[in-house]
């Protein structure tokens, strides 16, 4: 199971969502309880802040050609499972 935050921008989009919720295909959590300076929130501190992109500085990377063939894969599946 992965977990993804989304802002959802578009009423159509928002319907599919639903459909793929309807299909058992996704759960929808209304609740969340993400803690992340790249979502909405509460400011940082600096040292907060500091820390955060020391984490991301010595955090593995994603090769950008991997990242792209694998969303590609995703984003076939999540259009069949639509329609």
């Amino acid at each position: 199971m992965q977990t993804l935050t989304i802002q959802i921008t578009d009423n159509n989009a928002l319907k599919a969502i639903h459909a793929l919720e309807d299909k058992h295909f996704i759960r929808i959590v209304e609740h969340n309880e993400f803690d992340s300076p790249a979502l909405p929130g509460a400011s940082l501190t600096v040292t907060a802040f500091k820390n955060w992109i020391n984490n991301a500085e010595t955090a593995p990377t994603l090769d950008l050609k991997d990242a792209k063939a694998k969303w590609a894969q995703k984003r076939k599946q999540l259009q069949k499972r639509t329609k």
